[in-house]
């Protein structure tokens, strides 16, 4: 049996946190929550985490700065940014280390199918 990945998911918006939770605690995977990079941290400093699913735009500590310190001191820990905004996929995220960057503007069931491709591909050791 294939080991299910703890996940710690860090966004600031409510239905977001209960949806996605909702559907990977549904799929078998044990989940965390935080609000913020900060609170997010400090759950990172508590327990591991196998990939983090962090949104990019928060108050307090955004999801680049997260990824960095997870780089920093978690680099074993596969990280996901996730945005509502229309960003380009190259570029600005190029070597910062994340498995993927999925827009939640898509479709519900596009969204979902990215990030269970993006938590379960392997090969792409960060």
């Amino acid at each position: 049996m294939k080991h299910k990945k703890k996940i710690l998911l860090v966004d600031d918006t409510d239905i977001v946190r209960d949806v996605v939770s909702g559907f990977l605690e549904s799929e078998g995977y044990t989940i965390e929550i935080a609000c913020d990079g900060i609170e997010a941290i400090e759950k990172l400093n508590e327990a591991s985490f196998d990939v983090v699913i962090t949104d990019i735009k928060m108050p307090r500590m955004d999801g680049i700065g997260l990824l960095r310190e997870i780089k920093k001191f978690h680099p074993d820990t596969e990280v996901i940014l996730i945005t509502g905004y229309d960003m380009p996929v190259s570029g600005s995220f190029l070597g910062t280390g994340a498995k993927a960057l999925i827009h939640k503007s898509c479709e519900v069931e596009t969204f979902i199918s990215q990030m269970l491709d993006a938590i379960e591909r392997e090969g792409e050791e960060l």
